[in-house]
């Protein structure tokens, strides 16, 4: 009678276990680096709703994220990214503070859309392209130092038909160096392109249904 209790007990908790491994919440990290396109900037001085906030969104819906941290802000370039995680600058978020470097490295999906603020305003010059093509290099391999889980590159985009040549140069110099460090592009060339994405005809800055499709398009490498 105690063998049968004692088998009875180790059945129940193997048991246990296995119902435990298969039913338990599998929590992500989320983090997202970049300039005013990553924080879904608008040409109203504010932010407005980014793919971002659509990917913490779903995975809130489905109760799989455990923290986001949002290092974008508007204007920054690539040199200030790298920068930013050369110092392992910090940023306070609501329930603590943590180096840039941390969340990076413990991140599991991790997007940057980084070059739109720097390279949108003027006419882009062979200088311009040349410090950022360095600049991406280095970024991505300290990124690639960080983290090897999901990393998502954003592509680039233009309002000016006079630079959609020179656009899509840096695009594929982007999904170059994205795959020489296993990340993976975002080409979004083709689908920021309809009137209604657009909150004005003078800024680049899209609306939510622009980023939305952005998000659609990063939704089809992650399990929401």
């Amino acid at each position: 009678m105690k063998k049968k209790i004692v088998i009875i007990a180790i059945l129940g908790s193997i048991l246990s276990i296995i119902i435990y491994f298969y039913t338990r919440k599998e929590e992500i990290n989320i983090v997202s680096l970049g300039d005013g396109v990553s924080i879904g900037m608008t040409p109203y001085n504010i932010e407005g709703y980014s793919y971002n906030d659509y990917l913490k969104k779903d995975y809130e819906n489905i109760h799989k994220l455990d923290k986001y941290y949002e290092f974008g802000s508007f204007g920054k370039t690539a040199r200030e990214l790298i920068y930013e995680i050369k110092e392992n600058k910090a940023k306070s978020f609501k329930d603590n503070k943590i180096e840039i470097q941390r969340a990076i490295n413990e991140a599991d999906i991790l997007t940057i859309s980084i070059g739109m603020d720097e390279l949108s305003e003027d006419k882009i010059t062979k200088q311009q392209i040349l410090e950022y093509e360095d600049d991406i290099k280095e970024l991505f391999s300290m990124i690639k130092m960080l983290n090897n889980k999901k990393v998502f590159i954003i592509g680039l985009y233009t309002i000016k038909i006079e630079e959609l040549q020179t656009i899509e140069k840096l695009n594929a110099m982007l999904r170059e160096e994205a795959i020489n460090n296993n990340f993976t592009f975002i080409d979004i060339t083709n689908i920021i392109n309809k009137k209604e994405y657009y909150l004005n005809n003078k800024s680049y800055y899209i609306n939510y249904q622009g980023h939305l499709a952005i998000y659609n398009e990063i939704k089809k490498y992650c399990k929401v």
